[in-house]
């Protein structure tokens, strides 16, 4: 199970590895890295799961032939059957769910106007996810920490999931 997860993961990299190679397409990239290991985590679980729920039906279809553990098995048979097809619909959606955020990195809106003395007419909004930091992001836009700090007026290293940020517009040739 956790072969095929990887498998999947290679072949998204591999599909995230066609587009052009910038700071933003290894952020992008990270994203999907870690959105796989939280999948890869979540599936160990389930296959924790469902490996003690065989055994336990192994334990009684040794232990003996009555009508209750007959009844058991079969409702542990069912249970299993459900929890397999769970994980494979999840599979499928956190696939779904990691190729549409590969394919359509957030778009940027550029920004103009300030927040103090700091220049930000070349700037775009940027909106912070889940797992983000400071350092994260400043690589993504080839800036530093310090950068984003000043644009933003942050006098500490805490996003929060939505919170706004200024980060440099990419440089066009």
């Amino acid at each position: 199970m956790k072969t095929k997860i990887l498998t999947i993961a290679l072949i998204l990299t591999g599909v995230a590895a066609t587009a052009q190679s910038n700071s933003r397409d290894q952020f992008v990239k990270q994203q999907a890295y870690n959105e796989m290991m939280r999948v890869v985590r979540q599936m160990e679980v389930l296959e924790s799961n469902f490996s003690s729920l065989s055994d336990r039906v192994s334990r009684l279809e040794r232990g003996g032939e009555t009508s209750a553990l007959k009844s058991e098995i079969e409702a542990l048979k069912a249970e299993i059957a459900r929890l397999k097809a769970e994980m494979r619909s999840q599979r499928k959606e956190i696939v779904n769910d990691i190729v549409k955020r590969i394919n359509t990195a957030q778009p940027r809106t550029p920004v103009s106007g300030g927040r103090s003395s700091v220049d930000t007419s070349n700037c775009e909004q940027y909106v912070v996810k889940s797992g983000d930091t400071l350092s994260l992001i400043s690589e993504a836009f080839g800036t530093t920490v310090r950068r984003l700090k000043e644009l933003n007026g942050l006098k500490s290293d805490n996003l929060r999931i939505g919170q706004k940020l200024l980060v440099p517009a990419p440089s066009r040739k």
